[in-house]
């Protein structure tokens, strides 16, 4: 196997190149978001030398099998089959993704969505051993829910973490929106499952699934599920929902700012372990409240962190959820002081 560095010689780049051509049996294409793209020079742009993670998706004719109604890769869908949330994805030539990653500079991470779809595992796997074959970044794979073999196949092509997402904070929720009122395959409980066999296979702090806010969930209840998931050894990946022309959820508003910054609260100080269930109650009025001594509070959130994009290591999704002119929902970046102090006071949580 051949790991070749960022900037290595010639003659590393053509054994490179040589295992890449021998390498690709079932993957022919793949999806790169727009950011990834620019950052790798295969589309023109502005570099950010900030920006964390390679994002990957599978690539098929056609859309997702499955009909998530939030997505512009739904089934029912009428969005561009080249975007997902409010980023663009163009593809292309499996080998020329390799070869211009194979040269780019070092990153923290390699992220890889898979659409659902019969050979989604199995391109998948194919897309993660060719990756390893080249670089030694961790690998991550979000994916539909897999049986434990399906995932041992992917580990030991060299994933190093994987997600399985929700979205929706309640069995009822999760029907409505991605489940059996949209005519899919999914089930609750099978997503359940699904993080149970990867905690099994691939281990605690390398499980994750996403909470997407803004789908009609109270902010109780999105509470509740970041301690459920926590509590089993799954962190959660926090979205704010964005609407998508062509989706049947287009006319649905994002959330409100400072319910975002509230439920990001609650999650940051769970997921380190610095709060329980019995720290947070909701008002009259539905809104999270903690029970917590204000000094305190402010001290532990002066760093920003928690208004940071919150998702696996080294993630930072650069303006996945938001426009460059705001708001910003998850910064992709380290907060100004005065950032960090307009975003406490949008949470009404700090006094």
């Amino acid at each position: 196997m051949i790991l070749a560095e960022p900037g290595g010689s010639c003659s590393e780049l053509l054994k490179s190149c040589m295992v890449l051509e021998s390498s690709i049996r079932l993957v022919e294409r793949i999806r790169l978001s727009l950011g990834t793209a620019i950052q790798l020079g295969l589309e023109n742009g502005e570099s950010d030398p900030c920006y964390t993670t390679v994002f990957l998706m599978t690539y098929k004719k056609g859309r997702c099998n499955a009909n998530c109604a939030f997505c512009p890769q739904a089934r029912g869908s009428s969005s561009s089959s080249d975007r997902l949330s409010r980023i663009s994805w163009p593809d292309y030539e499996m080998n020329t993704f390799l070869n211009a990653f194979t040269r780019a500079r070092p990153f923290e991470r390699v992220c890889l969505q898979a659409l659902h779809y019969p050979d989604a595992v199995a391109h998948a796997e194919e897309i993660v051993r060719a990756v390893r074959k080249v670089r030694r970044e961790p690998i991550s794979v979000s994916i539909h829910p897999l049986a434990k073999d399906e995932m041992r196949r992917i580990q030991r092509a060299g994933a190093t973490s994987i997600g399985v997402a929700f979205d929706a904070c309640t069995p009822s929720l999760f029907d409505s929106v991605k489940g059996a009122q949209r005519g899919s395959s999914f089930r609750w409980e099978d997503h359940f499952q699904a993080l149970r066999n990867a905690l099994e296979v691939f281990g605690q702090g390398n499980v994750t699934t996403h909470l997407m806010i803004g789908l009609g969930e109270t902010e109780s209840e999105a509470a509740d599920f970041i301690f459920a998931m926590l509590g089993m050894g799954v962190s959660v990946g926090l979205f704010a929902f964005t609407s998508i022309r062509g989706t049947d959820l287009e006319k649905r508003t994002p959330p409100r700012l400072s319910s975002y910054r509230r439920v990001q609260i609650i999650r940051y100080l769970a997921s380190r372990g610095l709060i329980d269930r019995s720290n947070v109650e909701a008002d009259s009025s539905g809104e999270l409240r903690l029970k917590v001594e204000q000094q305190w509070l402010r001290q532990v959130l002066s760093s920003g962190a928690a208004f940071q994009t919150a998702g696996c290591k080294g993630c930072n999704r650069p303006y996945y959820n938001e426009r460059p002119t705001g708001p910003m929902f998850n910064f992709p970046r380290s907060l100004t002081e005065d950032e960090i102090k307009q975003a406490m006071n949008e949470s009404k949580l700090v006094m």
